[in-house]
């Protein structure tokens, strides 16, 4: 349906319009496990051997029980987390196409109101816009008795005048209302511009604001510019870079956060699959060290009744106090 690409009057000022449409995305939360070597909420600590030494870490999940499925459907999500923001990166930069509208369609003034004194000029503006865009414009000029008993504001009136004097969304119809009588000392005048659904890749938001400061600051100036240089100066200035161009931010900022997100994920799932987290024991916080009377390597006390390096049973040990039971009893 179509929409308000904005408006405005003499005495409230200027609005945006409203109803474009728009790209929205979102992401479940990741159920990527995590791991570290220090510790942090919610972690439990493990230690296993590498060259004859103990190696802590911390997780949030038993790091024994990892298993390879779980570890590939990981990856697959993050990997569409990671993908998908390359997408949207990828997609950031519009450069819109011209219209290929019918050509049975045209630019026309309809001048109700009787107060475009430079037809020539207006129609020069807009059909050099549809030269451009092609997308067609129409002028309408009415008078404000036409629509305020009827209407509250302009802009429901300019949509039913588009539905009425259209078929289809790709049109930019552009009315201008203003007492039959005006008051010489501050006329009442009113404009709103309704634009169909297929012109917003063109006339995307900060065009269709652009045109609505142009325009509201030229009839605003009523002393240099009448109602036909008005509407012509806002057309002109807005053809010569309504093809430009543009970065979509908000598709920038969600593309790095998505793929950010999935390749530290990927990376996370990636670093826990060593084989020595499968011999990993949970440990606590405050395990002390000893070494083996055998091979003379360092194990942590109260995690194993062999020594891990190389097997020969290891003197007991007063848990509490973490002293060979030997010790203790001569104390």
């Amino acid at each position: 349906m179509p929409h308000s690409s904005g408006g405005g009057s003499h005495s409230g000022g200027s609005h945006s319009g409203s109803g474009f449409s728009s790209s929205s995305s979102s992401s479940g939360g990741s159920s990527a496990k995590h791991i570290k070597n220090t510790s942090f909420p919610g972690a439990r600590r493990y230690v296993y051997y590498e060259n004859y030494r103990p190696v802590y870490i911390y997780a949030d999940y038993d790091i024994r029980k990892g298993t390879a499925s779980g570890k590939v459907w990981s990856i697959i999500g993050s990997a569409v987390s990671l993908l998908f923001g390359i997408m949207l990166i990828a997609l950031c930069y519009d450069k819109p196409q011209k219209m290929d509208t019918s050509p049975s369609y045209h630019c026309e003034i309809k001048d109700t109101a009787g107060v475009i004194d430079d037809m020539d000029k207006v129609q020069d503006a807009i059909v050099d816009f549809y030269d451009v865009t092609g997308i067609p414009v129409e002028i309408m000029t009415v008078n404000n008795e036409d629509w305020q008993g009827g209407y509250s504001e302009l802009e429901y009136f300019a949509y039913d005048m588009y539905v009425t004097e259209f078929d289809d969304e790709e049109h930019w119809l552009v009315v201008y209302s203003e007492p039959a009588s005006p008051d010489p000392d501050f006329n009442d005048w009113y404009w709103e511009g309704m634009q169909g659904d297929d012109t917003d890749n063109i006339i995307t938001v900060d065009v269709a604001d652009d045109f609505k400061d142009l325009m509201q600051k030229y009839l605003t100036a009523n002393s240099r510019y009448d109602v036909s240089s008005a509407i012509a100066a806002a057309f002109d200035e807005t053809t010569p870079n309504v093809m430009d161009g543009h970065v979509e931010w908000l598709f920038v900022i969600w593309g790095l956060l998505l793929s950010g997100i999935g390749a530290y994920e990927i990376y996370q799932t990636l670093i826990t699959n060593k084989k020595a987290y499968r011999s990993a024991v949970k440990c606590a916080n405050d395990a002390k060290e000893d070494t083996c009377e055998y091979c003379g390597n360092v194990y942590v006390i109260g995690t194993c009744h062999e020594c891990p390096h190389c097997g020969a049973p290891l003197r007991p040990h007063n848990v509490e106090t973490e002293q060979p039971v030997a010790d203790a009893a001569k104390k």
